[in-house]
């Protein structure tokens, strides 16, 4: 008797579990085919999460009295293809929106983001607060509600509703650090949605500007492409630049300093040869002769009478420079130029004796070699050589010149 009391209790239990259960009605359940937004047993205009949300965000989080300061608006509204969320703008224009105890100064709507299924847009208030019972007070920038619609977003505008979002109140410290009810003491992002755009711009105009660039550097480079292909059709060799007279002239004297080192163990005809081809290219350069030029490759070695040079840092290059000028050449010069410059005369004078002892030791028949004679000629040499750096020198040049001007005048005072 009590077990079968027992089971009639529990199917009476199990009875009315079921009829709570079916009564209460679904919620949140998505009908499958149906449109984003609508849910079984509502129309196609609702929908399930919360269509609209905003924030405020202020540039500071305490203020002086009187000291202006940025309030940002900005607020999500849902959008797609089946439905939209339209805010009333007339509650958010500056000229209208109501802040008080704070005075709105001005402000300004920025451009829409749109992050589907979210349309976020942004109004940037100047506020300032006037008054002398707000020091060292948490004044509220009070709530805002706002009016918006939920409606189809092909459908009937007519048949939405007004629905009304209530923006909450933010605290503000006035003479503070931050408000009573803040969480932490980190300053929020400044960045506005005009940054945004402003970086935006910025960028568009740098893309513009590198891609002029970029057609101008394709320019030169089809030009250059051009000029080689042409070069290379018509079969003509890449003209090599020759080195300067300032560095032909150093190598010679680098190279006359070598053989004075080499030289104190004693003279062999390798060392004459040298001396007497570093002497002669020095004197091309004096005398403003030309001095053959020749780049080889790192298999090729100098002959006889030819100076080595290598130059660059990166592009490294192997020259070979000569030059035939002989002491009777030098001589020559000196007898019919009576206008050289006195201490290029001595140079001369100098490198031309050098030349003349050294080409005897050279093409000596009986080959023998006086190495006090040669070294005497090298050191003459090298004083040559000394006098023609310091006259190219500007000092020199210009002492030169007034001497020059010194010597005219004389002469012009003594005709009269």
């Amino acid at each position: 008797m009590n077990l079968w009391r027992g089971k009639q209790a529990g199917a009476l239990v199990v009875a009315l579990v079921c009829v709570v259960w079916f009564s209460v009605p679904v919620k949140g359940r998505q009908v499958p085919g149906a449109p984003f937004g609508s849910a079984q047993g509502k129309p196609a205009n609702q929908v399930e999460s919360d269509p609209i949300k905003c924030w405020w965000k202020t540039d500071t989080n305490a203020v002086r009295v009187g000291e202006p300061f940025t309030l940002a608006l900005t607020c999500g509204v849902i959008e797609t293809d089946a439905v939209r969320v339209v805010v009333d703008p007339a509650r958010l224009d500056p000229a209208v929106v109501e802040a008080a105890p704070f005075e709105v100064l001005g402000g300004t709507r920025h451009d829409d983001i749109v992050a589907p299924p979210w349309r976020y847009f942004q109004y940037s208030y100047t506020l300032r607060l006037l008054g002398e019972t707000f020091f060292g007070r948490d004044v509220d920038i009070p709530g805002l509600p706002l009016t918006y619609r939920v409606q189809p977003a092909n459908g009937d505008a007519g048949q939405a509703r007004d629905q009304l979002y209530l923006l909450p109140a933010l605290p503000l410290r006035v003479l503070s650090l931050v408000p009573v009810t803040a969480t932490d003491i980190r300053d929020a992002p400044r960045d506005t949605f005009a940054d945004i755009e402003s970086r935006r711009w910025r960028a568009t105009r740098e893309f513009a500007a590198a891609g002029v660039f970029f057609v101008f550097a394709a320019l030169l480079a089809g030009v250059a492409a051009v000029r080689a292909f042409g070069r290379a059709r018509a079969g003509q060799p890449d003209a090599v630049p020759l080195l300067p007279l300032s560095a032909v002239f150093g190598a010679c004297e680098r190279e006359a300093r070598s053989i004075k080192s080499d030289a104190a163990g004693g003279w062999t005809p390798a060392l004459v040869g040298r001396a007497l081809a570093a002497f002669r290219i020095a004197g091309a350069v004096a005398l403003g002769r030309p001095v053959a030029q020749t780049v080889i490759d790192a298999r090729e070695q100098p002959r006889e009478g030819q100076l080595l040079l290598e130059t660059g840092l990166w592009n490294r290059r192997r020259v070979l420079i000569s030059a035939s000028t002989t002491a009777a050449v030098i001589t020559k010069r000196l007898a019919t130029d009576g206008e050289m410059d006195l201490p290029v005369r001595e140079a001369l004078e100098d490198l031309a004796a050098g030349l003349d002892v050294f080409d005897g030791a050279h093409f000596s028949r009986s080959g023998a070699i006086d190495d006090g004679r040669l070294y005497e000629a090298l050191e003459r040499g090298l004083r040559g050589l000394e006098r023609l750096r310091s006259a190219r020198r500007w000092p020199g040049r210009v002492a030169d010149a007034v001497g020059r001007r010194v010597a005219a005048f004389r002469q012009a005072t003594w005709a009269r």
